[in-house]
């Protein structure tokens, strides 16, 4: 999909021929081979990828930054253009067990982090990877005040990811009506439905719809994609014309989303909604 992202590293990233598209396109399901996407991409699988897969950044590029909320002070990672008119910016909450080092990490993940980030400083874009407290109130406080920060920043649209338990905070934020009015995307791979989102005046609000994209393993041990797949099915029922997407990734685990999301597609989509 054309957009702000530009090509980059597109054979080793993009998605495979699908398996199966339906709903105009908004369902997919792609493969995925862990022979292939692990075994064969990694030179030691999960830990280290293969050195082609990655473009180390220039100096000085990845910033270590702070933020407050709460009378908390919490650090995250940044990289793009961070001092204002951000063409798009992006921000990745990671899961159960993570940090902020997650989103930054080049050799974990297939390098898809990697690509990303090269991809928004090629792009005159901005993307953050932070701590935040927990996965509750405060960690929602935490999130919100690193939105209200860069929202003024960013001219184009400003998404935020979030990996696994991360989703609690994604569902939280679109339900959260200062803060929706802040987002205009949401990332949720490897997630979980919330029960209230289907009822709430955010996704009944046809004049400020937020797009969502879902990303899901069909083998995923963690979180088993039916439900997640159950809450899409509804949502297109209720709205046919919600801006939504759901990638399946065949046979991938709970981490497979993660590792093989093609950011490119996934925000030049985005930007055009």
């Amino acid at each position: 999909m054309s957009g702000p992202i530009q090509p980059f590293k597109e054979n080793a990233f993009k998605y495979r021929k699908p398996l199966e598209v339906s709903d105009g396109g908004r369902f997919m399901k792609v493969p995925y081979d862990e022979l292939v996407d692990i075994n064969k991409r990694d030179e030691i699988p999960v830990r280290k990828v293969r050195s082609y897969f990655v473009q180390k950044l220039p100096p000085g590029a990845e910033k270590e930054l702070s933020y407050e909320a709460g009378g908390r002070k919490l650090a995250y990672k940044a990289v793009g253009k961070l001092d204002g008119g951000s063409k798009l910016t992006l921000i990745y909450l990671h899961g159960r067990g993570g940090n902020r080092d997650w989103g930054f990490d080049d050799e974990r993940f297939g390098g898809n982090f990697n690509r990303l980030k090269n991809m928004i400083i090629k792009a005159g874009a901005a993307y953050l990877s932070p701590d935040f407290t927990d996965f509750e109130a405060d960690g929602l406080a935490d999130v919100k005040a690193l939105i209200a920060k860069y929202r003024p920043l960013t001219s184009g649209k400003l998404i935020v990811a979030c990996g696994s338990l991360g989703n609690n905070h994604c569902w939280n934020l679109l339900l959260d009506a200062k803060a929706g009015s802040m987002i205009d995307g949401l990332v949720v791979l490897s997630g979980f439905p919330d029960s209230r989102v289907l009822s709430s005046q955010a996704i009944r609000n046809k004049a400020r719809q937020i797009p969502l994209l879902i990303g899901h393993g069909s083998w995923d041990p963690t979180f088993s994609y039916e439900p997640i797949l159950g809450f899409y099915r509804k949502l297109r029922e209720q709205q046919p014309d919600y801006p939504v997407r759901y990638i399946l990734f065949d046979t991938g685990k709970h981490g497979a989303p993660v590792r093989m999301i093609d950011w490119r597609d996934t925000l030049n989509w985005f930007a055009a909604q």
